[in-house]
């Protein structure tokens, strides 16, 4: 309680305030589609790196399963070895740079300016937006 004898408010875009406001959910959906074209980028790269075919795709499944691994050990809200908030937006943003060149570099320029443009944007959107501590300083 607070010292007006009120719960205390949580802090927005986080748990069930996250889709609190028009804003906080498009904010939600944008990142989580940005989530799915980083994730489907890093196979497309993969498979592209490596000349396609069968290969291809063995490296494209095994690009994104590190990436899937990585991702929920360090970036995910609940990852086991979470990162602080300032190392994940690095990570965050150099991720969204690295699969946006790497896709307009194969071809892909719509899809890597999708990721790039609206990743960074999601990125910054980290920034200024408040944000909630877990209970273990993540």
């Amino acid at each position: 309680m607070s010292s007006e004898g009120r719960a205390p408010r949580p802090t927005p875009g986080h748990g069930p305030e996250l889709f609190s406001t028009p804003s906080l959910l498009a904010l939600a959906v944008v990142a989580f589609v940005v989530e799915l074209a980083l994730f489907g980028g890093a196979g497309a790269i993969a498979h592209h790196a490596v000349g396609g075919g069968l290969v291809g795709w063995v490296a494209a499944v095994v690009a994104v399963a590190a990436v899937l691994i990585l991702w929920g050990l360090f970036m995910a809200p609940k990852g086991r070895f979470r990162l602080q908030p300032g190392a994940r937006v690095v990570v965050a943003a150099l991720l969204c740079l690295a699969t946006a060149y790497g896709l307009v570099d194969a071809g892909w320029s719509a899809w890597g300016w999708f990721v790039g443009i609206a990743g960074i944007a999601v990125v910054a959107a980290q920034l200024v937006l408040p944000t909630a501590e877990r209970p273990d300083g993540r």
